[in-house]
C-alpha cells in the first residue's frame, strides 16, 4: 500500500510539474513594430506576417502566449535574460547562437538598397557605396555588416524615419527589407527605385535557455509541419505587396 501511495504521490507530481511547464507558464513572444512582420492596429489588436505565423504554432502545440512589443535593441536583452520568453523573428547567426535555444527558420529576409527616384546615383556593387551616405534602421545589424565594407552608415529608430532621411537629402542610399520597404512607402511623398539586392539573412525564434527542451521540440515539430503544409507560404502570400 505505501508503495501505491507513492506511486500516486509521484504520478500527481509529474502532472503538476507538466501543467506548470504546458499550462500555467504562459511563454512571452517579444518583437519590435514593423509592418508587415508586427504592428498594433487602431484596436489595440498585433497584427502582422510573423505574428500569424507565431500563432498558428503556439495553437498547434498547445502551447499559451502572449505578446509584447518594444525596440529591437530591448526586445533582444528582454528575450536574453527573461525565462519563458523568445524572441521573434531574429536573425540566427554565430555570435547569438550560444545566447537561445532555437525554433527555425521562420523567414529568409533579404535586403537592397533604394535611391530617389531619378536618382542620378549609380549602384551595381557594393564598392559603389563608398562615395555615399548610407542609412538604414538601429537593430537590423546591416551596420556592422556594411561598414566592413568601408561604408558609412548611419541608423534611425524607425525604418520609415530612413526613407524620410534620403527624402530630405541627409543621406544618399537607404538599406533595408524588401518586405518592409512597400509599407514604408506609404507614408512617403517620393517614390524609391531599387538598386539591387545585397544581403540574404535566416530569421528565427529565439528563446531563452532556462525553456524546457520538450517544449523547444514541439514548437520546432509544429513549424516543420507548416513548412511541409504549405501554411508559411499562404502566410507570407498574405502580405507580399
Amino acid at each position: 500500500m505505501r508503495k501505491v501511495a507513492w506511486l500516486v504521490v509521484i504520478l500527481m507530481n509529474a502532472c503538476l510539474l507538466g501543467s506548470r511547464v504546458w499550462g500555467a507558464d504562459i511563454v512571452t513572444l517579444v518583437t519590435h513594430e514593423s509592418k508587415p512582420y508586427a504592428w498594433v492596429d487602431e484596436s489595440g489588436h498585433i497584427n502582422g506576417m510573423t505574428v500569424d505565423i507565431a500563432n498558428l504554432i503556439f495553437q498547434r502545440a498547445n502551447i499559451k502566449k502572449n505578446w509584447k512589443l518594444m525596440p529591437s535593441k530591448r526586445a533582444y536583452r528582454y528575450a536574453k535574460t527573461n525565462i519563458n520568453t523568445c524572441i521573434f523573428p531574429l536573425q540566427r547567426n554565430q555570435e547569438r547562437e550560444a545566447d537561445f535555444q532555437w525554433v527555425g527558420p521562420i523567414m529568409i529576409n533579404r535586403y537592397a538598397f533604394y535611391t530617389l527616384e531619378n536618382s542620378t546615383i549609380e549602384l551595381n556593387t557594393l564598392a559603389d557605396l563608398k562615395s555615399f551616405k548610407v542609412v538604414t534602421y538601429l537593430g537590423s545589424g546591416l551596420k556592422e555588416y556594411l561598414s566592413g565594407f568601408g561604408i558609412r552608415v548611419i541608423e534611425t529608430l524607425q525604418d520609415d524615419m530612413a526613407a524620410t532621411m534620403v527624402s530630405l537629402g541627409r543621406a544618399n542610399v537607404w538599406a533595408a527589407d524588401v518586405y518592409n520597404v512597400p509599407y514604408m512607402l506609404e507614408a512617403q511623398e517620393h517614390k524609391f527605385d531599387e538598386e539591387f539586392i545585397f544581403f540574404t539573412s535566416i530569421s528565427a525564434m529565439a528563446c531563452h535557455l532556462s525553456m524546457p527542451e520538450s517544449l523547444i521540440a514541439d514548437l520546432q515539430e509544429e513549424l516543420t509541419g507548416l513548412y511541409r503544409t504549405l501554411e508559411i507560404a499562404k502566410i507570407v502570400r498574405r502580405y507580399e505587396r
